[in-house]
């Protein structure tokens, strides 16, 4: 992912097409969170869950034979050096103990306290001071520190570590809320949010064909968390009879606000770093991203189950696992979307640049 948004920035520049070609891009990924839930549903229901995997050894082989005959292969920018093998490692040691945490989180009732949880968390924090220490030595970092003194940089991984919470909020709980509230099967569950992923592909396009025509970002990015807030706070109103249509609306607003992220917030994490920077600009929000959303998983999965306990005796499992979704989606949603809604106003306004890098020729490249 971080290597398609770096090659999309190195060839198509925001300060030409970059802007509306990153919308596409954007939107790419949102048909992609069309097909997947769909195909999901069809290999759990139909064949087994394993498909989900196995799907990428054909699809990757297409993809390989595409890249070798199509890519434009040309010199980067960037200053080489011996690879950061040390910071590779700590890194790649102190992410695993996080997400082997957040994982035990959710498994067998475990709380926050509990060595399987608490354990692999705390490794991660002391391994990542540690990777900063790393980093900040090493001659070609795979995380350079001093990018994050740069304001904007910071402000939108912020951003987007936050508004993961509002995306996995709706991508992986209202599946959660149509299968075990409504009784629908898998694969139905994922026509089902079809509403909100669409609204996420129309939103990344639209919100590229304003970047490329105003040659801003700001405000389109600080108008889309107001979508994100409405639309899961709506969703407070779920129950196990909830209309179809009107849930469909409330997705549309959460897919609306979400979709001007993808894209809006690639661009200006890769516009606030020098052309050499790209390539990690774009892995860290990707990075960001995925934590956030591995945090909100974890965080809501306790929110859910939590309700459910609770909720069952009295209600009965479909109205409790409703009620789940209706405690999970807002809690989200509203508290990601408020904290980066704080990161997006206090980034500086800027116009998009075009970078002093031979995008003429690439983009000639690319056509031939």
């Amino acid at each position: 992912m971080p290597l398609s948004m770096a090659l999309v920035m190195e060839m198509f520049p925001p300060g030409t097409n970059g802007a509306r070609v990153q919308g596409a891009l954007g939107g790419v990924m949102g048909l992609t969170y069309l097909a997947g839930p769909f195909l999901g549903g069809l290999f759990t229901d139909h064949a087994t869950w394993r498909w989900a995997f196995y799907v990428n050894v054909p699809l990757g082989l297409v993809l390989i034979a595409i890249v070798a005959r199509r890519l434009p292969n040309r010199p980067g920018v960037g200053g080489g050096g011996r690879p950061d093998y040390a910071g590779i490692a700590v890194f790649t040691v102190a992410i695993s103990a996080l997400l082997l945490g957040l994982t035990e989180k959710g498994l067998d009732g475990h709380t926050w306290n509990d060595a399987a949880v608490a354990g692999p968390i705390v490794l991660a924090a002391a391994l990542l001071a540690v990777f900063v220490l790393v980093e900040r030595r090493a001659v070609s970092p795979i995380m350079p520190m001093h990018l994050f003194g740069n304001r904007t940089y910071t402000l939108v991984n912020v951003t987007s570590f936050f508004t993961a919470f509002c995306m996995y909020a709706g991508v992986v709980f209202l599946p959660r809320y149509f299968q075990e509230s409504l009784g629908v099967s898998a694969t139905e569950s994922g026509l089902r949010i079809y509403p909100m992923t669409l609204a996420m592909v129309v939103g990344s396009v639209v919100m590229g064909a304003l970047m490329s025509r105003t040659r801003v970002y700001k405000p389109w990015l600080v108008a889309s968390p107001f979508l994100l807030v409405a639309g899961t706070l709506l969703c407070l109103n779920l129950t196990a009879h909830t209309d179809g249509l009107l849930l469909a609306g409330w997705m549309l607003l959460i897919g609306l606000g979400m979709g001007p992220m993808l894209s809006g917030l690639t661009v200006a994490s890769q516009q606030s770093v020098e052309p050499q920077y790209i390539g990690v600009a774009s892995a860290n929000l990707t990075f960001f991203r995925q934590i956030g959303g591995s945090v909100a998983l974890a965080v809501g999965g306790t929110l859910y189950t939590s309700t459910v306990t609770a909720d069952a005796p009295a209600h009965g499992l479909a109205a409790a696992h409703a009620s789940a979704a209706a405690a999970v989606i807002p809690s989200l949603g509203v508290a990601g979307a408020l904290l980066a809604l704080v990161a997006l106003v206090a980034m500086p306004a800027r116009r998009l640049e075009v970078p002093a890098t031979p995008e003429s020729r690439a983009e000639a490249s690319f056509a031939s």
